[in-house]
């Protein structure tokens, strides 16, 4: 059982404790013991928190539980990120919601993130956490909460900021209380990394979770779909394989940040602040996280527009790959074959892009395949078994499915033995291997019974053969 589940069932009280609970004035007590090393009266420490609110151009909000450095940024409809307007990606986010509707088939976590029938749609919540390290462990906290959301023709973020680890519980109240006001959530790698150590936290306070049953759409998985790949003809990309927020944003959007804190660096500047009380080196590390914020709104927007658009919207065969196979995970097969379409057509045009045309033209065939059109789906497998620079194990592929398609469909038996002993000439190796040479056996008993003729023979083989 995970630390997370424990914490989980402590909470509902399904499990006992196996944490002796500490009350907050015995908690009090025993940090008294440290004031040694830690000299600071209350007048002080709240004479630091509103320092560094002003430092940080926000205010401080004063609860039960603690003390929380808010932080409030506007982005107005012609502000621009990168080349792109606040306005036209809120216009995007907010028009296209068939396509949310498609992304939320195609991730389950994400369902309700659309509405349903005879509701309205939720508000959309983005998610963004700074923490104190890069793993969701029990010691790992969150210290720097950033959201935002959409205010009539604007994008609104607000971070809540911990003035110091005793006031957490205080932090987790503030986004309980925006979170109870939106409905539906959304972040990149949130699913792995945010939601599960924001829980975590929760957990540790012993206060019920408000995420958990909130539809939850995680950015990072429709990425991965859309812009895993990149065109080889705009040059080397040291970045091509990467689908990170930072790199995507510089793709999709031309955002490029100057002056922006490393990832590795943002730990060591929230504890040098917790240290001295000096707020500036945060300064960076607040923007890093509004820019986050505003990219993944970004990212979202021009997902979705792809989604609802279709695959002419797009010039990139890798995107519309993507697109294609994004449609398919979505139950959409029908939109799924136009968009490889697209892709093939887009690769034939380029000509610099063997790979993501060997890979359309194999899914393709696949989901023409599924959906019984044998004769259409053995023209794509025919396509990819003579296309110049393919990968050797998507034309072994492309020749084994002709194979089977001759021997069991047009009945043109030599052609199918013609494409086995192909197929065989290669460096095939394992069951791979066996599977052909089986049925190079099966293809000559055939064809001797057919040169045979006699319809004894042909029951005698049927008998013998099993086939």
């Amino acid at each position: 059982m995970s630390t997370l589940d424990r914490l989980r069932g402590i909470v509902q009280g399904t499990k006992p404790s196996a944490v002796p609970v500490v009350s907050p004035e015995l908690a009090r007590s025993e940090s008294d013991g440290f004031s040694h090393r830690l000299p600071a009266t209350a007048e002080a420490v709240a004479i630091r928190t509103s320092d560094a609110a002003i430092v940080l151009g926000g205010t401080v909000r004063e609860r039960a539980e603690g003390a929380v450095i808010i932080v409030d940024r506007e982005y107005r409809a012609d502000d621009l990120h990168g080349f792109r307007r606040i306005g036209d990606i809120i216009e995007a986010l907010q028009e296209n919601q068939d396509a949310l509707a498609t992304m939320a088939r195609a991730w389950p976590s994400a369902k309700g993130v659309s509405g349903t029938a005879g509701t309205e749609v939720p508000a959309l919540l983005f998610l963004d956490l700074e923490t104190t390290g890069l793993f969701t462990g029990a010691g790992t906290q969150a210290f720097l909460v950033g959201c935002a959301a959409i205010d009539g023709d604007s994008i609104r973020v607000r971070q809540f900021l911990m003035p110091g680890f005793e006031h957490e519980r205080a932090v987790l109240a503030e986004l309980a209380a925006w979170a109870a006001a939106h409905g539906a959530l959304v972040t990149y790698n949130g699913k792995t990394f945010d939601v599960p150590l924001i829980e975590t936290r929760f957990l540790f306070h012993r206060l019920p979770f408000p995420l958990a049953e909130t539809p939850h759409l995680d950015m990072l998985h429709p990425a991965r779909r859309l812009w895993r790949g990149r065109p080889t003809a705009a040059g080397p990309d040291p970045d091509a394989s990467s689908c990170s927020l930072s790199v995507l944003e510089k793709h999709l959007v031309g955002l490029h940040r100057v002056g922006d804190v490393p990832g590795f660096e943002i730990p060591s500047r929230y504890f040098q602040f917790v240290r001295d009380g000096d707020a500036r080196p945060l300064e960076a590390v607040l923007e890093h996280n509004r820019l986050d914020l505003v990219s993944l709104a970004a990212v979202m927007a021009r997902a979705l527009t792809l989604v609802s658009r279709g695959p002419l919207e797009s010039s990139n065969p890798h995107e519309c790959f993507g697109l294609a196979r994004l449609y398919e995970r979505g139950g959409s097969p029908e939109h799924a074959e136009g968009a490889l379409l697209r892709c093939i057509e887009l690769a034939k045009r380029i000509g610099t892009e063997p790979d993501v045309h060997a890979d359309g033209l194999r899914r393709l065939a696949w989901i023409r395949r599924r959906g019984g059109r044998v004769h259409e789906a053995a023209e794509a497998w025919r396509e990819l078994a003579v296309l110049p620079r393919c990968a050797a194990v998507l034309r072994h592929e492309a020749k084994e499915a002709l194979a089977i398609y001759h021997e069991h469909r047009s009945r043109d038996l030599g052609t199918a033995r013609s494409l086995v002993l192909d197929v065989l000439s290669g460096n095939l190796e394992g069951n791979r291997k066996v599977a052909a040479e089986h049925r190079l056996q099966r293809l000559d008993r055939k064809l001797a019974v057919r040169e045979q003729g006699g319809l004894v023979a042909a029951l005698d083989d049927t008998l013998q053969t099993g086939q």
